[in-house]
């Protein structure tokens, strides 16, 4: 029997959506706007019968050692008012070989169908098959088992593309509409979805469960009602491996307007560095065991790859704008890590040479100003500084801070990052995180991404700025006192003005200064370790500090070497030069 084919053109545009600097993770005042993509995805239906359309959603073609999976999940439409059962036919593949195989339908396939609504039918069926096949088009049959022979009629022939297939985790997405760069928006047609989504981040964590790279999306919903986000993953692509995430929100419901953020963790290796990402959505077929139980048999078919810009396998990729110290952070506006009444802000980083150790050390110091009239707990922001060539470096919080910031006030926490001897500090990129979790799933997110300058260290001026102070160094002197033991007793005598930021809050926490004496042949002899704040702290005018040396001999030149101290959160002592003097 001949059939009309029914071709139907649905094209879905997707909207164009402006994610402004107060919506996407900036620091810059003016932002930087990210527009996405307007893509379309045709979708073709085919005419069944008069009632019934059909459309394929996915194609499966894998092949596992000496065996080939084929299958196909198809999109079935009722066009008519009333409950329509679903026809009897058989679905057949046919290779390019010339050989069909029939699919089985899976268990859970429904009988009949509701009016003027759509479902989705699964097939599947595994053939022994040790070479690769190539699937040409897809058959239904007709086959009328009440008479001798049994009689086969064609009901529908579609032909089958090569880049319709999915041929596993390993396969390489070849249709130019679904292969973007990173920052690129993409729907999801094929799940019948409008949500826009926007790749925003990658970066690898390293937790005592090991280690992942986490993929954050956004997701905004342009329509004017409720969305729920379909069930999608993400694999990770490397040059000779496949790495299958999964979903940290499984259940996400977006209002008309609303963004959201959902991340995908992908358990990978330490060195894994991947080359593109595949937006994966999930395909199961059912069979009834034996003793009447379902059993699952579920695939991931290839949507979207999404290319990764060489270098950029562990960090944040999405663009940075310039940032200038002291001006307040442009969180992300879903942010709900930090309270919309507190202020962020950059106040200083300085990158010091090691030389003593082989690497150098970033020091950088983050302002959180509360402008309510009550206090707010301090969030434990988790950081990162990345290198102008891709390299990133995680941020170590001080060891202890205050429960709060009181009202109309700042406090100063300080971070350490570990740098390799030969980094500059030239283009380094600063990310923030908010640390969250579900269930026992761990993963940061990110609130903020920038461009900072990194400052001078002016060992030879005679201000140091240890935030929140200024101090200024009008005199000093060196002196050895002859003690009765006949031994030289090493002090250092200063003459300072120091100025505190009065809006910032200090305690027992904050940075101390190191002062650290070298003998003539550079060997360290004795040290000190005073306070800026509370109670024995540096005052504005004459200090006398014993350097707790002791020698049997006047030994010169000396030189007393000034440093910002204080601990991180892993116990380490973090230093940075000030100044030095010598006598």
């Amino acid at each position: 029997m001949n059939r009309k084919m029914k071709r139907s053109l649905a094209t879905l545009v997707l909207s164009v959506v402006l994610l402004s600097a107060a919506s996407l993770p900036a620091w810059a005042a003016d932002g930087q706007n990210l527009a996405a993509l307007t893509a379309a995805s045709t979708h073709v239906s085919y005419a069944l019968s008069n009632k019934i359309e059909i459309e394929i959603k996915s194609i499966l073609n894998e092949h596992e050692s000496d065996r080939t999976k084929l299958g196909t999940v198809i999109r079935m439409r009722n066009t008519s008012d009333k409950i329509t059962r679903i026809p009897d036919f058989e679905l057949r593949v046919l290779l390019a070989d010339g050989i069909a195989y029939t699919l089985q339908p899976s268990a859970k396939n429904p009988k009949s169908i509701q009016p003027k609504s759509q479902l989705e039918l699964s097939y599947l069926s595994i053939v022994d098959r040790s070479d690769d096949v190539d699937v040409t088009s897809l058959n239904f049959i007709d086959v009328n088992m009440d008479v001798y022979p049994k009689e086969e009629t064609a009901l529908l022939t579609v032909p089958v593309e090569a880049g319709m297939v999915w041929n596993g985790s390993d396969s390489t997405i070849t249709n130019s509409s679904a292969i973007l760069k990173w920052g690129e928006a993409f729907t999801l047609p094929s799940l019948r979805s409008p949500l826009n989504f926007l790749p925003v981040d990658i970066h690898k964590e390293v937790t005592a469960k090991g280690v992942s790279t986490v993929v954050q999306i956004a997701v905004v919903n342009p329509t004017k009602e409720r969305q729920t986000v379909p069930n999608f993953g993400i694999d990770g692509k490397t040059e000779r491996n496949v790495y299958s995430g999964s979903r940290a929100e499984t259940s996400v419901v977006l209002d008309p307007g609303e963004k959201k953020y959902i991340h995908i963790v992908i358990p990978t290796d330490l060195d894994t560095a991947f080359t593109s990402l595949n937006v994966v959505t999930p395909e199961s077929f059912s069979v009834v065991t034996g003793d009447g139980k379902f059993q699952e048999d579920t695939y991931r078919v290839g949507r979207v790859n999404i290319l990764l810009p060489t270098g950029a396998a562990t960090q944040g990729v999405i663009p940075s704008p310039e940032y200038t110290l002291g001006t307040p952070v442009r969180l992300d506006s879903t942010n709900k890590f930090v309270p919309s009444n507190v202020d962020v802000s950059l106040v200083e980083l300085h990158v010091t040479s090691n030389e003593d150790d082989g690497f150098n050390t970033a020091v950088a110091k983050f302002k959180l100003t509360n402008n309510s009239d009550r206090p707010i707990p301090i969030p434990a922001i988790q950081t990162e500084l990345v290198s102008i060539d891709g390299y990133a470096y995680g941020g170590r919080r001080q060891e202890a801070t205050a429960l709060s910031v009181v009202p109309n006030a700042s406090y100063v926490v300080s971070y350490s990052y570990a740098l390799p001897a030969s980094e500059t500090g030239e283009g380094l990129k600063m990310n923030l995180y908010s640390q969250q979790s579900n269930g026992e799933v761990s993963f940061k997110s990110l609130l903020a991404t920038a461009k900072v300058p990194v400052q001078e260290n002016d060992e030879t001026s005679k201000i140091m700025n240890v935030y929140p102070y200024e101090i200024t160094i009008k005199d000093w002197t060196i002196s050895a006192m002859y003690q009765a033991n006949m031994s030289y007793d090493y002090k250092l005598k200063l003459d300072l003005s120091i100025k505190p930021d009065k809006m910032v809050t200090v305690d027992k926490f904050n940075s101390k200064l190191s002062f650290e004496l070298f003998d003539n042949v550079g060997n360290p002899v004795g040290k000190a370790v005073e306070s800026l704040s509370g109670e024995g702290r540096l005052y504005n005018g004459s200090n006398t500090i014993d350097l707790n040396a002791r020698s049997n001999q006047l030994d010169f030149p000396i030189q007393v070497k000034v440093f910002e101290v204080f601990a991180n959160e892993y116990g380490e002592s973090v230093k940075r030069l000030l100044t030095t003097f010598k006598q």
